[in-house]
């Protein structure tokens, strides 16, 4: 098996999106719409876990950007895959939160959100994680 490896989304991305979601295959032109401006906003990032394009998605990482008076965040407002894939994905998360000046990152946590990594210090406040950006 190939290595994982993270990206970010693009558009032709839609189905495998789904398909790891767990949504049914006929999408409304909202959904798609929607999808569309998600991965083309500034705000926010969508990260995709892959081992390569013809395989179903690992994870992937829905991580917003958050600013007011004080420092920023980042929010991953949606954590999806195996543990390997979100590993990867909160180290990217924490990558792009220090390139933009963030201080925090914040995993809100569901369901189906797999296991934070050990390794990190998180700070756990409920459904929300929290840590800090540098290491």
């Amino acid at each position: 098996m190939s290595e994982l490896t993270v990206r970010r989304a693009r558009r032709d991305d839609f189905a495998r999106v789904q398909a790891l979601l767990g949504a049914s295959a006929s999408a409304s032109r909202a959904d798609r719409k929607r999808f569309r401006r998600l991965v083309s906003t500034l705000r926010e990032d969508l990260y995709v876990v892959e081992h390569d394009r013809a395989a179903p998605l690992a994870g992937l990482a829905v991580i917003a950007y958050v600013r007011g008076l004080g420092p920023g965040t980042a929010i991953v407002r949606e954590l999806r895959g195996s543990d390997a894939a979100a590993t990867l994905l909160l180290d990217c998360a924490r990558r792009r939160a220090a390139a933009r000046g963030c201080r925090w990152l914040e995993v809100h946590r569901n369901a189906g959100t797999p296991a934070l990594p050990a390794d990190l210090e998180w700070h756990d406040e409920g459904h929300i994680h929290r840590r800090p950006v540098a290491p």
